[in-house]
């Protein structure tokens, strides 16, 4: 049950931080902010869609 708490709500917060950070550095100028913007971008989809993942996987057909 712990675990579908995590999937349910760190991991949907953690989305939202990373999209805050995705747009915060693509908003800056320099070169190096744009790359981890980047990098933010893929981790907020992966903890955003992660949790309708676990939800359609487990739940029965």
């Amino acid at each position: 049950m712990a675990a579908l708490g995590f999937f349910s709500v760190v991991l949907p917060f953690l989305s939202i931080v990373s999209f805050t950070c995705f747009a915060a550095c693509r908003a800056q100028q320099h070169r190096a902010f744009k790359v981890l913007a980047y990098v933010c971008l893929p981790v907020g989809l992966v903890c955003g869609l992660t949790p309708i993942a676990v939800l359609t996987h487990a739940s029965p057909l």
